[in-house]
């Protein structure tokens, strides 16, 4: 899952946010 990778990588906030949007999560 990504989530783990932005908890152990915050400062990669775009990738995060790349992956909710996969997922379908607006955040």
């Amino acid at each position: 899952m990504k989530l783990i990778t932005a908890i152990i990588k915050p400062f990669k906030l775009d990738e995060v946010r790349e992956a909710l949007s996969e997922v379908g999560v607006s955040g």
